[in-house]
């Protein structure tokens, strides 16, 4: 019995547009698994199943070195039930889709200014101080018919000002401009709210599980 709580191709798309967004090479199916190596300090590799419970168990039973993530759209506790001794679970975000994204233009304090640009086949915007500083920043790709959003994020000196809206609504209203409706993100427990204001919809836990260090 499966243990998915949204469609298995959903995730699958998500795997594809976050190694994508990231300038990561593209998944690699290894068993049920979709593998990415991403090669960073804090972490090394991460499996994503889109079906979970799939061969987790199996997985987890061949690693023996921390910072290698297996990652599933699946309740905490049905991850930690797959899983030997010595591993640690939690749930890091939340799957979550829009079927309609913005088509409002964003609108920024006169201090500010936005500038975007495509970078080969992700779309990036920065929102800047009048000294140039970074305020507020986002990313997308698009992939299979969704606008997969990616890093979303506010400097804390311009947290609470309307800028993290301002990001959903370009990057939405790019989205559309190139006939893409749907919107797909993973989010973090600060940007859930923002995005459910927006009218985003919360599909799953997204559920990591490694090795204790």
């Amino acid at each position: 019995m499966s243990d998915a709580l949204v469609a298995p191709a959903l995730i699958e798309t998500f795997a594809h547009g976050w190694a994508q967004v990231r300038g990561l090479p593209p998944p690699e199916r290894i068993g049920t698994a979709l593998k990415i190596e991403t090669g960073q300090p804090g972490e090394q590799r991460r499996y994503i199943f889109p079906n979970p419970p799939g061969d987790i168990s199996a997985r987890a039973a061949i690693i023996e070195q921390p910072l290698i993530l297996l990652k599933a759209a699946i309740n905490p506790c049905a991850m930690a039930a797959l899983l030997p001794p010595g591993w640690h679970v939690e749930q890091t975000g939340t799957t979550m889709t829009a079927d309609k994204l913005p088509v409002t233009a964003p609108i920024l304090p006169t201090s500010l200014t936005l500038d975007s640009a495509w970078q080969g086949p992700v779309f990036a915007i920065h929102i800047r101080d009048s000294s140039g500083s970074e305020a507020a920043r986002g990313r997308m790709t698009l992939i299979n018919g969704w606008a997969q959003h990616d890093s979303i994020a506010v400097a804390a000196p311009y947290q609470r000002r309307g800028l993290g809206t301002a990001v959903m609504m370009a990057l939405g209203l790019e989205a559309r401009a190139r006939g893409v409706d749907q919107g797909l993100l993973n989010a973090t427990v600060v940007g859930r709210a923002l995005y459910q204001r927006l009218g985003w919809i919360a599909r799953a836990p997204w559920t990591t599980a490694q090795i204790k260090t």
